[in-house]
């Protein structure tokens, strides 16, 4: 996990996880005191509240009172204009390619916790929503919320011929819940579960097409407050390894290197390297930690083996299969025998 255990999160949506509540009948005083929280403190400028905290709070909503959809309820009230500078700078942006740059470096300002990626395959561009915390109903809530907020801000946002962007596919990693009707307020054609990730899916020729509300000043300086927040939340939670190594999931692992990393941490090549040999790494350590987990990601996803070399910029399939074999003391082939044989069993119990 790239995040520290003491991260604290924003309270920055915490207004439309109240309302949810109250709506619902449920105190909500009593339930911010069984987390040692008070409304005043949540108020007040730059608030946050730590991870325990609002799994605490957030534990006791879906198992104490049963609110399963609670982030259903909550992600249906996420339109644009509640996001701030994040919301601004997509509402000005000049094309979904921008639109989807500025989530993956700016997302971890609103929820730190879930990563978004995206990739071209074939002729559709895959929106992935990474969790690398929560888990179980925890895990369906967060990602339901996110999910539709997501799907929200894409769609407000028009091209200039006056149409919409046309959601393909949604695709849940777990298994389809028992309100599982209520997902039909999600934005999209179609919607599975059981996937193996969370996946948004929509044609390719959407990517460069120009936006209605294109302007670049107003994007410009969204994106500079946005910079500010990203800045602050590094230096209160992220350590020099979780920053490189952030940096390097968004780049895939494959182009960014130790001068281009140290150039957008704003410090000098030595200042990096002392400071990830101070946390017991190195520059080297963290891209073959990348590249390791993104090895299994495209394997699972069905990819040749030659090409997932290719992604991952070896030279040749026999320098990645030597690197596969050193992270995980088998050959690919062996592993994705071994992982499809643990999904017929694991399929045969069922």
């Amino acid at each position: 996990m790239f995040i520290k255990e003491s991260v604290s999160l924003p309270t920055y949506y915490f207004g439309h996880v109240i309302s949810v509540l109250k709506d619902s009948g449920i105190g909500v005083e009593t339930w911010l005191a069984s987390q040692n929280l008070d409304l005043n403190k949540l108020l007040q400028a730059n608030s946050r509240v730590s991870i325990e905290q609002f799994d605490g709070l957030i534990q006791s909503v879906i198992t104490n009172r049963g609110f399963e959809d609670l982030g259903l309820s909550v992600g249906k009230r996420l339109e644009i204009a509640h996001h701030g500078d994040f919301g601004l700078a997509i509402l000005n942006s000049a094309s979904f390619l921008q639109v989807l740059d500025f989530h993956v470096k700016f997302l971890s300002i609103r929820i730190p916790l879930i990563q978004i990626m995206y990739a071209i395959e074939n002729e559709q561009v895959v929106v992935t929503l990474i969790d690398e915390h929560w888990q179980d109903k925890l895990h369906v809530s967060m990602i339901e919320a996110v999910i539709i907020a997501v799907v929200n801000m894409l769609h407000a946002t028009k091209f200039q011929d006056g149409s919409d962007l046309e959601i393909e596919l949604v695709e849940f990693d777990y298994s389809k819940p028992n309100y599982w009707e209520k997902y039909s307020t999600i934005k999209a054609n179609k919607l599975e579960f059981n996937a193996r990730y969370c996946n948004l899916k929509f044609a390719r020729t959407n990517l460069h097409k120009p936006l209605a509300f294109a302007d670049d000043f107003s994007f410009q300086r969204a994106v500079v407050n946005c910079e500010n927040e990203l800045d602050s939340f590094h230096q209160q939670n992220l350590s020099m390894r979780d920053r490189v190594k952030r940096l390097l999931k968004q780049d895939g692992g494959v182009r960014l290197g130790l001068e281009d990393i140290a150039e957008q941490l704003f410090m000098s090549k030595r200042s990096l390297h002392r400071g990830l040999d101070r946390e017991g790494t190195s520059f080297k350590l963290l891209m073959q930690e990348v590249r390791a987990d993104l090895a299994l990601k495209f394997l699972n996803q069905d990819y040749s083996i030659s090409r997932v070399a290719d992604l991952l910029n070896y030279s040749d399939s026999a320098n990645f299969r030597r690197a596969f074999k050193t992270w995980y003391k088998m050959a690919p082939r062996e592993w994705l025998i071994k992982e499809r044989l643990s999904k017929s069993r694991k399929k045969n119990a069922e």
